[in-house]
């Protein structure tokens, strides 16, 4: 499954004549209610498994020091006060799932589920939208609890390693969303450097999975983990 988002060049329909997988839309509410619409609509026509928000865009994401430039008008980016009416009126463009992208504690999670969310995404945007925030690995458990398994939450921001998707499923992930490395494997070798990418978190995964005991997903529990001192980050 892919995540394509409203922030790339390409729009739903290139999406979707590039990649047969199933995609998800994520949308960005700074981008104006009616595109939005039209493309969230246009991703159900054509297909699409879901739609989705990207919530934690209060202000314009930073690569470095700087705002980079909307690839809508070459502006710089503007932010957007995203609240739980977006996902309602969401949920009201299209009758596809509607996936909320950047909680990171449970208040903002259950907030979420109550206006009618169907999918969490836990993530700090990869670090750039507030520095020094906690991983999202750290805010993960508390979502988890949070939201009760209502519904499915994934983790997105700081997958690296097979072993990092593992601890992930243990916290009470139910998939992760790999960004970083996907495009280092693009830069490195193009299609064949994606599809090495995921060949080496798989063959990492087994790895662990066989060193501690688990023969499948389903034995992936957080009896795998243990603190480094109390109070201190999962680690396996």
């Amino acid at each position: 499954m892919m995540f394509v988002s409203q922030a790339a060049k390409f729009n739903p329909k290139d999406w979707r004549d590039a990649d047969k997988s199933p995609l998800v839309f994520m949308a960005y509410m700074n981008r104006g209610k009616e595109e939005v619409s039209d493309y969230a609509k246009l991703s159900e026509d054509l297909g699409f498994a879901a739609v989705g928000i990207t919530m934690d865009t209060v202000r314009p994401v930073k690569i470095g020091d700087e705002v980079p430039l909307s690839t809508k008008d070459g502006k710089p980016r503007r932010g957007h006060k995203s609240t739980t009416k977006d996902i309602e009126w969401m949920k009201q463009q299209v009758s596809l799932p509607v996936v909320v992208k950047g909680i990171m504690g449970g208040d903002d999670a259950r907030a979420a589920v109550n206006a009618g969310a169907d999918a969490l995404v836990v993530s700090n945007h990869g670090g750039r939208i507030l520095d020094y925030n906690r991983a999202a690995l750290e805010a993960l458990p508390e979502v988890v609890d949070a939201v009760g398994g209502k519904i499915p939450v994934l983790l997105d921001s700081g997958i690296r390693s097979g072993g990092d998707i593992v601890k992930a499923l243990a916290l009470g992930a139910k998939a992760v969303l790999v960004g970083r490395p996907v495009a280092w494997g693009v830069g490195a070798f193009g299609a064949l450097g994606v599809e090495r990418v995921f060949t080496i978190f798989t063959e990492e995964m087994q790895r662990v999975m066989t060193m501690t005991g688990a023969a499948r997903i389903a034995d992936v529990t957080k009896s795998m983990l243990f603190r480094d001192e109390p109070g201190g980050a999962h680690a396996l």
